[in-house]
C-alpha cells in the first residue's frame, strides 16, 4: 500500500516565522539564493495555512508584527545605522526607534494574513482554490496598496536568478504573482502526492510553461542604439551632518578630492569619454543656480569646479546639487559642453525621513527627533535629459536620484512620458554605512533594466558603482566600495522606441486580475458552516 505523503503539522506555527526571515535574507543581496526565495515563500504559505485553521484575530495581528520584526532584523538591520545618524541620538533612543519600525515596516504581509483569514471563515475554499488562485492574488495586491519607506516586493526574492527574473518584463508585481503560483503548485504537488505519478504533470505543466516564456524573453533580441564610453567617479565623501556645512576646512577638501578625482578619470580615460558622471552627495549641500533666495546654495567654487571638468574633458558633466527653486530641491543637471547651459531634473519621489517627515505639521516635535532630515520639496515629470556624443548622435537618458530606482511606476510614466535610451541613476548610501544596503539597493537596478527594457547606469557615492544590462546582466565590474575610484563603461544603448510589456500594459491589468479572482473564489465557494451553527443544528 502507498504511503500517504503529506506536510508535516507544526505544534507552534509562530516559531516557523523566525525561519522564515531566515530564508528571506538569503534571497536578498549579499547572499542572493533564489531558491531560498522560494523555500520563504513555501513556508508563508504553509504559515498562512495553519493561520486559517486558527483563525483567531489575535494570532494573525501577532504574526504580522513578528514577520515585520524579523524581516527587518535580519534583512533591514542596516536601517539602524540611518535612524542613528539623521537623529543624532545615543543607542538606546536609536535602538527604540529602530524597533518601533521594525513592528510596522513589512505590514504588507497582513494583507495576505488577515485576507485568508478572512476568506476562509466565511468561505468554505478548497485546498487548490485557496492556493492556486487566493494567496497569488494576495500578495499581488499586497504589492500594489502598501506603501513601504524602502519598496521591497515579492518578486525581489527572485532577481537574482538570471532566468527566473526574466518575468519582471510583465512587471515586478508579475514575477511575484507567479513565483507564488509556482511555490503553491509545488505545495499542492506534495500534499496530494498519495494520487500518484499522473498528478506530477498536472502541478508541473504550468512551473514549465513559466520557464519557456522566461526562456523566450531571456533570448529576446534587443535594438541597439549608439555605444557609449562613461567616465563614472565614485569620490568616497563621507555623509555629511547639518554641521560640516559651515566648516570651511571640510568643504573645501571635499570639493578638491572631487575635482582631483574627476581630472584623474579624464586624463586616464583610455578613450574620449562621451558623459562625465558624479554620484549624488558628491559635493553636499551646495548647488550651482544662482538665486536671490535667502536660503540659496549657490557656491561659486562648486560652479568652477563643474565647469573646468566640462571644459577640460569636451564633455558633458552629469552632478548631483541642492538648489533653491520655490523650496529646497535634489536636482540632477545635466551640464553641456561649449555653451556651459544647465539643464536640471528635481527628484520627483522623495524619501520619508530622509528628505522630509511626514506628518510634520501636525506633530512638530518630531523634528527634535530627527533633526538631519531635510525639507525638499518634489519636482515634476518632466523630459528625459539628452545631450551629444562624439560621434555627434544625440542621446537620451531617464534621470534618477537615490531610492527613485525602487519604484517601477515611476520609471514607467517617464518612459511613457518621454522614452530614453539609458536610466542613469546617482545615489547616496553613505548614511547607511552598510555594504548590505548598497548591494539591495544596486540589486533594485536589476529588475527596473529588465522591466524597462533599458540598461540602468548607477553611479554610487561610496558604491555600490555597477549597471545592467536590459536582461539584469552586470556590465562592468563593481567598483569597491568606501574607497575612492573610477569607472569606465562602454554602455550599449537601446532605441528609445524600445518597449516592454510592462511600458506598454502596466500592472493595472494584473491588478484587476487578482482582484476578479479574489471575488470569483469567494462568491463560487459555498458559505462556511459556523461551529456554533453546526451544533445547533444537531441538537435539532
Amino acid at each position: 500500500m502507498r504511503k500517504h505523503s503529506k506536510i508535516p503539522e507544526i505544534k507552534y506555527p509562530l516559531l516557523l516565522l523566525f525561519p522564515v526571515a531566515i530564508f528571506f535574507a538569503l534571497a536578498l543581496e549579499p547572499f542572493g539564493f533564489a531558491s531560498a526565495g522560494f523555500v520563504c515563500i513555501f513556508l508563508i504559505l504553509y504559515f498562512t495555512k495553519q493561520l486559517t485553521i486558527e483563525s483567531s484575530g489575535k494570532h494573525t495581528l501577532l504574526a504580522t508584527f513578528l514577520f515585520s520584526s524579523f524581516v527587518t532584523l535580519t534583512s533591514f538591520y542596516w536601517i539602524w545605522n540611518a535612524i542613528r545618524n539623521i537623529s543624532g541620538k545615543g543607542v538606546v533612543i536609536s535602538s527604540l526607534l529602530f524597533l518601533v519600525y521594525a513592528l510596522v515596516s513589512f505590514y504588507k504581509v497582513g494583507i495576505i494574513f488577515f485576507g485568508s483569514v478572512y476568506l476562509t471563515k466565511f468561505r468554505n475554499i478548497k485546498d487548490s482554490h485557496f492556493l492556486i488562485f487566493v494567496l497569488p492574488s494576495l500578495f499581488l495586491i499586497s504589492d500594489w496598496i502598501c506603501p513601504m519607506i524602502f519598496p521591497v516586493y515579492w518578486g525581489d526574492l527572485f532577481r537574482n536568478n538570471i532566468l527566473w527574473r526574466q518575468m519582471a518584463r510583465l512587471g515586478t508585481e508579475v514575477l511575484g504573482f507567479v513565483s507564488v503560483i509556482s511555490a503553491s503548485l509545488i505545495y499542492l504537488m506534495i500534499l496530494k502526492s498519495d494520487k500518484g505519478i499522473r498528478t506530477y504533470s498536472l502541478y508541473l505543466f504550468p512551473i514549465f510553461c513559466f520557464f519557456s516564456l522566461n526562456l523566450y524573453f531571456l533570448s529576446e533580441t534587443v535594438p541597439q542604439g549608439p555605444t557609449l564610453h562613461l567616465a563614472l567617479l565614485q569620490p568616497n565623501t563621507e555623509y555629511a551632518k547639518r554641521e560640516v556645512q559651515e566648516n570651511h576646512t571640510w568643504m573645501t577638501k571635499t570639493i578638491q578630492s572631487v575635482y582631483d578625482i574627476g581630472l584623474e578619470a579624464i586624463r586616464n580615460s583610455p578613450k574620449p569619454i562621451d558623459l562625465l558622471v558624479m554620484p549624488e552627495s558628491a559635493i553636499p549641500f551646495l548647488g550651482t543656480l544662482d538665486s536671490k533666495d535667502t536660503d540659496s546654495t549657490y557656491s561659486k567654487s562648486f560652479v568652477d569646479v563643474t565647469e573646468s571638468l566640462v571644459r577640460f574633458s569636451n564633455a558633458p558633466l552629469v552632478f548631483n546639487e541642492l538648489v533653491s527653486d520655490q523650496g529646497s530641491r535634489n536636482s540632477l543637471t545635466l551640464l553641456h559642453p561649449v555653451s556651459m547651459v544647465s539643464e536640471r531634473r528635481y527628484k520627483q519621489v522623495l524619501l520619508p525621513f530622509g528628505e522630509y517627515l511626514p506628518g510634520e505639521k501636525q506633530i512638530p516635535w518630531l523634528r527634535i527627533l530627527l533633526p538631519e532630515t531635510s525639507h525638499h520639496v518634489p519636482g515634476k515629470l518632466t523630459d528625459a535629459l539628452g545631450f551629444q556624443t562624439k560621434t555627434g548622435e544625440i542621446v537620451t537618458f531617464s534621470p534618477l536620484v537615490c531610492y527613485e530606482v525602487m519604484y517601477p511606476e515611476l520609471i514607467r510614466k517617464m518612459m511613457v512620458h518621454s522614452p530614453s535610451e539609458f536610466i542613469l541613476n546617482l545615489t547616496n548610501d553613505s548614511w547607511f554605512e552598510s555594504l548590505t544596503e548598497t548591494q539591495q539597493h544596486a540589486g533594485a537596478g536589476r529588475l527596473r533594466s529588465i522591466e524597462s527594457g533599458r540598461p540602468v547606469v548607477r553611479v554610487a557615492v561610496t558604491g555600490l558603482t555597477t549597471a545592467y544590462d536590459p536582461w539584469g546582466r552586470e556590465m562592468m565590474g563593481e567598483l569597491p566600495t568606501f574607497q575612492k575610484a573610477i569607472g569606465y563603461l562602454d554602455l550599449p544603448t537601446v532605441l528609445k522606441e524600445r518597449t516592454t510589456p510592462y511600458i506598454q500594459i502596466g500592472p493595472t491589468p494584473w491588478r484587476i486580475m487578482a482582484v476578479f479572482l479574489l471575488f470569483f473564489v469567494f462568491f463560487r465557494s459555498p458559505r462556511r458552516i459556523l461551529p456554533h451553527k453546526m451544533k445547533n443544528e444537531i441538537e435539532i
